[in-house]
């Protein structure tokens, strides 16, 4: 895909992302606004003091209890946390990290890709000078050292961290036209088809549905999960909804394969980009209609849906915070939009054995309609 065609998606993405959630500031003025838009595209030096991210104004009134029941989190779980890139994994579970830290558990995270496709991104901070896949590739770097440092925050060095390298801004592709490993996607942005980076799992891997799958497969037999948190199927950013399909299709082969251990994993999901997420109950009233990725497939299934809630503490919220405020390069082109997620809970989906048995087969009908599952 051309570099410029795929910031032109990315952007207008967050755009109408903004403009839908436009008309719930006034429903929800006493709280979180819904995530959209960038800030000025200013970049601090790399040396300075973490930006302070300022948090939004909290509400008493919780998201409506009809449609959601408390997460309660067991002592000494094993959690594996899926993020499409750098700061997903703090936007989306940075308070439930915390709390199965907490409680005695263990936490991997694992990165899909290195966030190495922001062209805005890299643009501010090239100061816009003509970039190149150099850049690219520095910027992939740079987001891998702020995400151990948010981790850091996070958890201290208790936390394990993968980072696979796969293209950003690409997963999509590797559903609808690049399954096979033998016509491996290239990235637009670092001009690889395989994982460029020397601290990646590089070894017979290259830029097709077929290794991904098989990748995360491996993931999730070593680390052998309790739970396992992925981005939620109908998040509407391509790279968060493929990679929930992804881990589904690889745990749904776990299940069928390797039996009963891998069939007692719960998964949770979690939001970023959907309309009047988070700061307004709204999103909750139409999100069990919706399908993967914004289409109708895999709809009904996903209708069915349990939506649960967790509550920060003071002290979780504050590392959150502390946390996302390492991501210097994102803060300095939207700020505004991490600091939403600087809120008192935190909500995730649960998908039942039976959505874990359908949804890899609606995936495979939404992005490879000619083969089936």
């Amino acid at each position: 895909m051309h570099p410029a065609r795929s910031s032109s998606r990315r952007e207008w993405a967050a755009l109408a992302i903004l403009l839908l959630c436009g008309a719930a500031v006034s429903y929800a003025s006493d709280r979180h606004l819904p995530a959209a838009g960038v800030a000025s595209p200013a970049r601090p030096a790399l040396e300075a003091q973490p930006p302070q991210i300022q948090p939004p104004p909290v509400s008493e009134l919780a998201l409506p209890a009809y449609r959601q029941v408390p997460l309660t989190i067991p002592e000494k779980l094993r959690v594996l946390v899926v993020a499409p890139h750098p700061d997903d994994e703090t936007l989306g579970a940075g308070g439930l990290i915390q709390r199965v830290l907490d409680r005695g558990g263990s936490v991997q995270v694992l990165f899909v890709t290195n966030g190495d496709g922001f062209r805005s991104a890299v643009l501010a901070s090239a100061r816009h000078r003509r970039v190149s896949q150099r850049d690219f590739l520095a910027y992939g770097r740079l987001r891998r050292r702020e995400a151990i440092a948010a981790l850091q925050v996070l958890g201290s060095t208790s936390i394990g961290s993968t980072f696979l390298g796969f293209p950003d801004d690409g997963i999509d592709n590797l559903w609808a036209a690049n399954w096979s490993d033998a016509h491996p996607y290239r990235s637009p942005f670092t001009d690889s088809d395989r994982p460029p980076y020397n601290d990646s799992a590089r070894r017979g891997i290259e830029y097709s549905g077929v290794d991904l799958e098989r990748v995360l497969g491996e993931a999730l037999r070593t680390s052998a999960p309790d739970w396992v948190v992925i981005p939620d199927p109908r998040d509407r950013h391509p790279d968060h909804c493929t990679t929930g399909g992804f881990v589904l299709a690889a745990l749904n082969e776990l299940r069928h394969s390797a039996g009963a251990p891998f069939s007692r994993i719960a998964v949770l999901t979690y939001l970023v980009h959907y309309p009047e997420y988070p700061g307004s109950p709204l999103w909750q009233q139409v999100i069990n209609g919706a399908g993967i990725g914004g289409s109708s497939a895999g709809h009904e299934s996903l209708s069915h849906t349990s939506w649960m809630h967790f509550d920060l503490s003071p002290a979780e919220i504050a590392r959150k915070r502390e946390a996302l405020g390492r991501y210097r390069s994102q803060m300095a082109v939207m700020d505004s939009v991490l600091a939403l997620f600087v809120r008192p809970q935190e909500v995730f989906g649960h998908l039942s054995g039976a959505q874990l048995s359908t949804l890899p087969r609606e995936y495979a009908t939404r992005w490879r309609p000619h083969r089936s599952r």
